[in-house]
């Protein structure tokens, strides 16, 4: 098996616990593709980061979830598109200082889920883009941030620690 496999996983010990698409990234950070809708025990807060994907927070009992829409066109990011990115990052990135374990997730778990994810190690762990970049196609494979779009706001919008 490659080592870019998506794993479906049980997280928080738990053998109860639903089985998740996902990886971890940083410590309390994971990224994966898009969860079934129910309750995640291990998971504190989940970002929804596919923008074919947004059901209502009521379907996450338990779980603060956050509306980040993003479209995974590799061509144009528009304005309002890399506020909601930054935002959704810089939002992430709190409840991580929080103690927080957050699951960012998008249809594969590779592109706009990967750009909240670095964005939010930037800020809230200091790391540099490169690092950041590594570290989400380290857990999700080589065609993660593979939008080059996503790729230059990673190194433009993190952090300047």
């Amino acid at each position: 098996m490659s080592r870019w496999t998506s794993h479906r996983v049980r997280l928080g010990g738990d053998r109860n616990a639903r089985l998740v698409d996902a990886s971890a990234v940083a410590p309390g950070l994971f990224v994966g593709s898009r969860p079934a809708p129910g309750r995640y025990r291990w998971l504190h807060v989940l970002a929804l980061c596919a923008y074919e994907y947004q059901p209502p927070s009521s379907s996450f009992p338990g779980l603060t979830v956050l509306h980040v829409p993003l479209d995974d066109n590799p061509l144009v990011m528009h304005r309002e598109e890399i506020a909601t990115a930054v935002s959704g990052a810089r939002t992430v990135a709190r409840y991580l200082g929080a103690g927080r374990t957050v699951l960012a997730t998008c249809h594969q778990g590779w592109n706009r889920s990967g750009l909240i994810a670095a964005l939010a190690m930037r800020e809230a762990f200091g790391m540099d883009a490169d690092e950041a970049i590594a570290r989400v196609r380290s857990a999700r494979g080589p065609a993660a941030l593979s939008n080059p779009l996503f790729e230059q706001l990673i190194y433009r919008y993190g952090s300047r620690r």
